[in-house]
């Protein structure tokens, strides 16, 4: 026990060193551990121990895909639902075949084990995506598809790696097996993800403080993940669909301070799920194995972007037949952005442990992780500035502005709990509404001044959901009637749809 405590330390350390210089010089802090992870590797300073599968599966990955479902935004991904579920559905499935055959040519494995790589593969962990989506901004739109189509992703994805896996241990496929793996799997983790984040967001909502909040979050996610494995089901789906509904339940009833606490663990935990993960691979790696497969790893980068350029194209060309087009530009985004993280490498390390080829899997999916970390994660913000999908980066002034609108907005709401629920005087109430008012009337009228100069496409949408919000308030104070607030907000209703309309055809 003492020595595990020892190595649990120096992990942490290690991680948190890491991911302080990450921060101090501007770079995603995965992109940080992977580069650290292989200096280990190759100095031989990591010890080689023998780890448990269900370590990974049951412990890490529920905390690592249930953080990314916790701060989702759900109602962006509802209305982008059909491309979210062509490359989670469809799109898995191209890629994984065309992954498995180009891998089983150029690396010479059966073709099991060439799926099972394209299993592997075929998730999509886009943390260092969305950290530079949050830099550079780009359209809502295209950042709710890849967040939510690397949610829903992970679920498919690794439902499949599991059936992969089970091939190759019994060395033949049964399609009326894998077929009823498969619905039970997807059912079952659906049905009971359903059920245990409705379960969840009740207890939150009557949890008396906010340590007990969080103690029922985490209770919540490892009783998801362990009664749907008991199940026969999809632990992964299951915590995704929890998490969903916990974080939409979350936002809408929970008070901010209880929202900030329960945002601030699940960070904190997936950060360590994180580091422990890139060094967890270290562990099982031999250095001569790493130089040996560097070929083997080159080629399953080039299958792998071949796969997922043949998903990506195929889906949102079958999908703008149907109607609904994905501008070209949003699609070479998602093609260089299939950045592989700690989720793919977690799905090998929970590969049985007398599975064949699980070494050499190891070693590919980590160099694979290397590569399009280093190569992909870090020059993306260019890229996306490069491509023409980024808004321009000269626009402080209405970040600023913006940041404005939303923090005194939310302020203004939390007064009138405040005021409803007695703890604080009208005469205060209305001293310090006013106050933020202000603010707000100052911050839209530099973005109105700001449109013409800056990002009007950008701009507008903050500007007329001030307005609506201003509107509402307004009727619900008494100073205008509610028919005359129908009509004012029926009208910006209809500008915001034709500028998310303008905001989804750009490019």
């Amino acid at each position: 026990m003492l020595e595990s405590l020892e190595q649990l330390l120096i992990v942490l350390a290690i991680g948190s060193a890491v991911a302080i210089g990450a921060k101090r010089i501007n770079i995603p802090y995965n992109v940080a551990l992977v580069v650290v992870g292989l200096l280990l590797v190759l100095m031989d300073m990591l010890p080689h121990t023998s780890m448990d599968p269900a370590l990974v599966l049951l412990v890490l990955l529920p905390v690592l895909v249930f953080q990314g479902a916790l701060s989702a935004d759900d109602t962006s991904m509802r209305q982008a639902a059909r491309p979210i579920l062509a490359l989670a559905v469809p799109g898995v499935l191209l890629s994984l075949l065309a992954t498995a055959a180009i891998a089983a040519v150029e690396l010479g494995l059966p073709f099991s084990v060439a799926l099972l790589l394209g299993a592997v593969l075929a998730i999509t962990d886009t943390v260092s995506v969305l950290i530079a989506f949050r830099s550079v901004r780009v359209p809502h739109r295209l950042a709710a598809i890849m967040e939510g189509e690397s949610l829903f992703n992970d679920g498919t994805a690794l439902v499949l790696v599991s059936v992969a896996a089970t091939v190759v241990m019994q060395g033949y496929a049964d399609p009326t097996q894998i077929g009823r793996t498969l619905v039970i799997a997807i059912v079952a983790g659906a049905l009971l993800g359903t059920a245990f984040g409705t379960l969840g967001a009740l207890i939150l909502r009557h949890a008396p403080d906010d340590l007990t909040a969080i103690l029922a979050s985490l209770v919540s996610v490892f009783a998801t993940a362990l009664v749907t494995e008991h199940f026969g089901g999809s632990a992964v789906i299951a915590v995704v669909l929890a998490g969903v509904l916990i974080g939409h339940e979350m936002r809408a009833r929970l008070e901010p301070s209880r929202v900030l606490a329960l945002q601030g663990f699940w960070e904190i935990a997936a950060f360590v799920c994180n580091v422990w993960l890139f060094l967890l691979v270290g562990m099982q790696l031999r250095s001569d194995m790493l130089i040996t497969e560097a070929w083997p790893i080159f080629l399953a980068v080039i299958a792998l972007h071949a796969g997922r350029a043949i998903a990506v194209y195929i889906c949102f060309g079958a999908l703008h037949l149907a109607g609904e087009g994905v501008p070209w530009r949003w699609q070479h985004v998602m093609v260089f952005g299939n950045v592989k993280g700690a989720l793919s490498m977690a799905a090998v390390l929970a590969l049985p442990q007398g599975i064949a080829y699980r070494e050499r899997l190891i070693a590919i999916v980590f160099g694979v992780t290397l590569v399009t970390l280093v190569t992909q994660a870090l020059p993306f913000r260019r890229f996306l500035t490069w491509l023409g999908v980024a808004h321009r980066a000269g626009d402080d002034t209405a970040d600023r502005c913006r940041a404005v609108l939303i923090g005194a907005r939310r302020a203004q709401k939390e007064l009138d709990t405040l005021m409803a629920e007695g703890l604080i005087s009208r005469h205060d109430h209305a001293e310090r509404w006013a106050a933020f008012q202000r603010d707000v009337i100052e911050a839209e009228r530099q973005l109105r001044r700001l449109s013409d100069d800056v990002d009007g496409a950008a701009a507008l949408p903050a500007v007329l959901n001030a307005r609506k919000a201003a509107i509402l308030d307004a009727a619900r104070r008494g100073l205008i009637t509610e028919r005359t607030a129908a009509t004012q907000v029926a009208a910006l209703d209809a500008e915001i749809l034709r500028a998310a309309a303008a905001d989804h055809h750009e490019g």
